[in-house]
């Protein structure tokens, strides 16, 4: 039996804090993209263990999928309400940059 799951990422040296802080920090837009890949994954994950007959812990991973896709729709929503702002500081300091 192979198992994929792990405490930690590979190749990630970084505490769930740093992680988390580096994740908060994305765009908007980039943050929803990877809260929809996540959810993507514990749905895949739920879907195992539900064909192996895992009903309860299945359950719990498809109620997880939801809520991130959820969470990832709200993100989504921030995203379009703040980007006109942020392309608008974008476009200022690219051309402060660009003047000096």
């Amino acid at each position: 039996m192979n198992f994929k799951h792990t405490s930690q990422p590979k190749d990630i040296e970084l505490s769930h804090q740093e992680i988390a802080q580096r994740m908060g920090d994305l765009y908007y837009d980039s943050l929803a993209g990877f809260l929809n890949e996540l959810s993507q994954k514990i749905k895949q994950d739920a879907d195992a263990d539900n064909q192996r007959n895992r009903l309860k812990l299945s359950e719990e991973l498809y109620a997880s999928a939801d809520l991130l896709a959820s969470a990832a729709e709200h993100i989504q929503n921030a995203w379009e309400i703040c980007e006109p702002f942020v392309r608008e500081w974008e476009e200022i300091n690219v051309s402060n940059r660009e003047n000096k």
